[in-house]
Formats: C-alpha cells, sequence, structure tokens
C-alpha cells in the first residue's frame, strides 16, 4: 500500500482544493503521474510512492485542461487523455471547437509537451442526451485506439495523428424512442432528487428550491442525441489489447465486451454479463474491479484475466 500525500501543514504536493479531481495513471516502472487541476500541472511519484518533482503545464495559464481517465504509454514518460478546456475568461466569439482532440503529455522535461494524438468527429451539441462520449486507450506503437461516433467504428491512430485503420462491425446504432426519452428523463429525474440535500437554513430554502426547479426543469426540457451509440466505453491495457464495451438493451448497459489486438486484429467476446469493464490494469493480466459490499462500501477486486474467451480468473 501507497499513499500519495506527505504529512504536514503544507505546501503539499497538490492544490488545496483538487482532492476531488485528480487522476492518475501507473507507469511501467512503477511510477505514477498525477494530474493536478488546481496546480495545472502534473505531480509525480516514484514506485516507493515518494514524491519525485512537479511538472507544470506549459501554454495559456488562462485555459485549465480537465483530464479524465489519463493513460500511460507503455513504456513511455507520456500520458494520454481526452481533454476538456475549462476558460478562465471568455473565449472569443465564434471560436469554439469544431473538433475533439485526443492529447498526449511528455512528462520527461521540466514542462509537460502537449501534442495531438488524434483529431476526432465532435457532435453538434454538447447538450445532447446519450451523444457519442470520445474514448481512447494508448498503444505500445505509441498510437491510439477510438471511438467517437455512435456507430461501431474503432479507429487507429499512428504516432503523429493520422488514422490508419478503423475496425467495423455490422451493428446499427438503435433509434432514441419516444419510450426511451421518457424512460430516461424519469430515470434522471429520480436519480437528481435522490440527491437533494435535507433542508437547511430558512434564508436559504428559497435560493435553493429556485436551483432546484431550474435544474428539474432542464431534465425534463433535454435535448437527445438521435441514436444510442453502439459503444459504451473503451480502454486498453498493458499488452495493448483493446478492450470495447457495447451498448446492452436500453436500459440495461451492460453488453458484451469485444476484445481486440494492439493492430485492430479479432480476439474473441466476453458475453454481457459474465464480467465487467475493469477499472484498471496491471502487468501479466492483471484487472481491478471496483465493488461495493452490503454496505455499499467501495473494495478493490484483483484478477488475472487468462482465457480471452471467458471471464477473468
Amino acid at each position: 500500500m501507497r499513499h500519495f500525500i506527505g504529512e504536514g501543514e503544507g505546501p503539499g504536493e497538490f492544490g488545496s482544493n483538487s482532492a476531488g479531481a485528480l487522476n492518475l495513471a501507473v507507469m511501467r516502472d512503477g511510477r505514477v503521474a498525477v494530474y493536478d487541476p488546481g496546480r495545472i500541472g502534473f505531480a509525480l511519484f516514484g514506485a516507493d510512492g515518494e514524491f519525485e518533482r512537479t511538472i507544470p503545464m506549459g501554454g495559456d495559464r488562462w485555459r485549465q485542461p480537465m483530464l479524465s481517465d489519463i493513460q500511460a504509454f507503455p513504456g513511455l514518460e507520456r500520458v494520454l487523455s481526452t481533454t476538456r478546456v475549462i476558460f478562465f475568461s471568455p473565449p472569443d466569439p465564434g471560436t469554439g471547437p469544431q473538433f475533439r482532440h485526443v492529447l498526449s503529455y511528455e512528462l520527461s522535461g521540466d514542462e509537460a509537451a502537449v501534442d495531438t494524438a488524434a483529431t476526432t468527429w465532435k457532435p453538434p451539441s454538447d447538450r445532447q442526451a446519450f451523444r457519442p462520449e470520445l474514448m481512447a486507450g494508448a498503444l505500445p506503437s505509441g498510437g491510439v485506439a477510438y471511438s467517437d461516433s455512435s456507430a461501431y467504428a474503432i479507429k487507429f491512430a499512428a504516432p503523429g495523428g493520422r488514422v490508419t485503420r478503423i475496425v467495423t462491425r455490422p451493428l446499427r446504432p438503435r433509434p432514441v424512442t419516444n419510450r426511451i426519452r421518457t424512460a430516461e428523463i424519469e430515470r434522471r429525474l429520480k436519480s437528481f432528487e435522490a440527491r437533494q440535500p435535507a433542508a437547511g437554513d430558512p434564508a436559504m430554502q428559497a435560493a435553493v428550491q429556485s436551483m432546484i426547479e431550474a435544474q428539474r426543469a432542464g431534465i425534463e426540457s433535454m435535448e437527445f442525441y438521435p441514436e444510442l451509440p453502439v459503444v459504451l466505453a473503451l480502454r486498453t491495457d498493458w499488452e495493448g489489447t483493446i478492450w470495447v464495451h457495447r451498448r446492452g438493451v436500453y436500459p440495461e448497459t451492460a453488453g458484451p465486451i469485444d476484445l481486440l489486438t494492439p493492430g485492430g486484429g479479432y480476439i474473441g467476446t466476453l458475453p454481457a454479463g459474465s464480467t465487467a469493464l475493469p477499472e484498471a490494469f496491471g502487468p501479466d493480466g492483471l484487472v481491478a474491479f471496483l465493488e461495493m459490499d452490503d454496505l455499499d462500501v467501495p473494495y478493490v477486486v484483483v484478477k488475472r484475466f487468462r482465457n480471452p474467451e471467458g471471464a477473468p480468473q
């Protein structure tokens, strides 16, 4: 067990308000890179958990990248992420992004060097339910595999961003029907209401109630992408095997998982319900899952994946 924060009154390795937004990636040599949005940079730790150095992000400090699910490239001091950017000052009118980008961050220098690993299609709206998400995984070659549309089309980009192959399957996205729209709105309203805080200071109740009503109205009037994307999630393991999690029949999301080689060859399919998609991968086929006990306390289960035609053992 390793703890990545030193004791004391600070200053610490991370920004004071960053704890809930940290993302980490484990490298082949056991070192860990942690992205800290509060300091707009990376903290690098040794395999023993000891802090090594901070690697700031170069460029415009008025833009704050929000990195999701960062992943280390095998054998490199480089991490991968699909990236959202938060502007501290409003961007110029008409300069909204026309594409989405998969970015890599080289961590061997004094500053993190940013490069475009892939330039991808962007849906017309960021506010639509069921819009295709951008999902990507690092490959041993230094390239990436990614999905950016509602179709089953896994794209392979070489280092530098050029698409070299697209693996498809004849699986058509299901249309979003009125029944699905109604069911999804009801599901989100139920989830939203379950998260409402208990009533507090009466002076604050009116403001809180107004905010709740505005959020509820936003859910009730939400927009929908016209079809359900086939691919629900995509990840790659340390050997470069690509795990493609397909969507189940609505409202179920746990569909089958296809396994592809780093070059796009078909290995096999794990049937729906046989295993969840691993939360993390390790060496020699190790996979980790986050599960909940009877008291809803999360715990980590580690297994070794051996047979591509069956579930992890």
